[in-house]
């Protein structure tokens, strides 16, 4: 596993900028400071070195697990990776709405974000403009609108998420990558190995800023994914239920329901049958599943600052849970992407395998592992993947991006409908600029017959291959 001598990590390390802490907000939590009741069982997996947290996030399953890495902001120089102006406004602010009032000054139109108000407890609601805007500052006008007309009650908390920057531009480490991430540097940043994985989207990175009261309604992701979070500064409460539940908890619970502070008696009751639960403190990086159901509160008086990227590891279990998103029987149906926008992200996905496999320096244990997730797609994946596969080993595929150009350029969808975005929005990584060639010529040995047909099937009904 590759860690040192990547020039990327190095920069980002090397932009350092003042104080290392960086925010001037409180580092622990009051005394007294309510929080949710955490079962010994129910406490996150916590690795201590770099090395453990790489071989979990890169090469093992995450479902049913939290692992957590203390300090992994520093270990995995991602000290630097908030924009100074964003943090600024953050050294001035005690609360989000006088950090709005802060960054509205540093820039009109140079960030979008989603603002969500906490007025009902138990309850998260976005904050929209009629004119359907998705830059900050109109946003920053429909809230203090709402909060005229009574709508946004004055004491209610306010949550930020994923702010990015308005328009693309090139990364400022990786200048061949056009993004609209507000990030300056990402895990993705800190070891070549992170450009081997089936999927790893960061372009579309947004960083989520909160106060006490705010943060993420229960849902579970549109794809069946991972997620890596970095936590600045701030404390998150953060739990998981188990993925054998995924159902039944979601049928009883619904979407976007908060688990407020002082909990009430059923609330008690859901955080009992959670399958891991953690407070992330400053400085902290994770790793989890989103394919199961989850939720994030801020406690404390300070602000929260986190992030997130989403990626699939080189693990066969990983590869075979996103395969089975958008499939009734295994993905909560009032949770599913675009159907068209996952058939991109096959294509990503195999594009990026592809890609791998064919680099001449590629470590044993990456190439065993990849050629272990193709057998799962081709083998278990449902008929648009194996119908991917078929075409890559005839070496007659042509992206469906390619067919229809216009797909990258056409407007970009709101999530799901909850306020943390941790790896909710796939739709907007299949519309991404990359840097992937479209028709692989020398693809892996066929193990499809290459027939005649009549092309990819639609997938509006998919099948798993069980």
């Amino acid at each position: 596993m590759e860690v040192e001598g990547r020039p990327e990590a190095a920069k980002c390390l090397d932009a350092s900028r003042g104080d290392p802490s960086g925010f001037h907000q409180p580092d622990q939590l009051p005394a007294g400071e309510l929080l949710w009741p955490i079962r010994d069982e129910q406490r996150p997996e916590v690795v201590h070195t770099v090395e453990e947290f790489l071989d979990a996030l890169l090469f093992q399953p995450h479902v049913d697990r939290v692992v957590v890495l203390p300090n992994g902001v520093e270990l995995l120089n991602q000290q630097h990776a908030i924009p100074e102006k964003l943090c600024r406004a953050v050294r001035k602010s005690s609360t989000i709405r006088s950090f709005l009032a802060e960054i509205s000054k540093e820039g009109k139109d140079e960030y979008r974000a989603r603002l969500w108000h906490y007025s009902i407890p138990g309850m998260e609601k976005e904050i929209k403009t009629g004119e359907k805007s998705k830059l900050m500052v109109d946003k920053i006008a429909g809230l203090a609108q709402q909060e005229a007309d009574g709508v946004v009650l004055p004491n209610a908390p306010i949550y930020v998420s994923e702010l990015r920057n308005a328009e693309k531009h090139w990364h400022p480490l990786v200048k061949d990558e056009f993004v609209k991430t507000s990030t300056m540097c990402d895990v993705y940043d800190f070891t070549p190995d992170s450009r081997k994985m089936p999927l790893w989207e960061r372009s579309e990175g947004g960083i989520f800023l909160g106060e006490r009261g705010t943060g993420s309604g229960f849902h579970i992701d549109q794809c069946m994914w991972s997620n890596v979070g970095r936590n600045w500064c701030g404390h998150k409460l953060f739990a998981i239920w188990p993925w054998a539940d995924r159902f039944t908890v979601t049928e009883k619970v619904g979407k976007g329901r908060m688990l407020h502070l002082p909990l009430t008696d059923p609330d008690v009751e859901l955080l009992g049958q959670a399958k891991c639960i953690a407070l992330v403190k400053p400085g902290d990086v994770w790793v989890f599943s989103g394919a199961q159901p989850h939720t994030a509160l801020v406690v404390g008086d300070a602000l929260n600052i986190s992030a997130y990227e989403s990626l699939v590891p080189a693990n066969a279990e990983a590869v075979f849970t996103l395969i089975r998103s958008n499939i009734k029987d295994m993905h909560p149906k009032n949770f599913w992407m675009d159907d068209e926008d996952l058939d991109e992200l096959f294509e990503d996905v195999v594009d990026n395998i592809q890609r791998a496999l064919k680099a001449p320096s590629l470590e044993q244990k990456i190439k065993e592992r990849l050629q272990e997730c193709t057998t799962v797609m081709r083998e278990r994946g449902d008929a648009y993947c194996r119908e991917l596969w078929r075409q890559e080993d005839c070496g007659e595929r042509q992206r469906r991006r390619e067919q229809d150009s216009s797909s990258s350029e056409s407007e970009e969808g709101e999530g799901d409908g909850t306020a943390e975005g941790e790896g909710d929005n796939p739709s907007k990584l299949a519309k991404a600029v990359k840097k992937t060639s479209g028709n692989f010529s020398d693809a892996l040995a066929a193990s499809v017959a290459c027939v005649d047909d009549d092309g990819p099937t639609s997938k509006k009904a998919r099948n798993g291959a069980e």
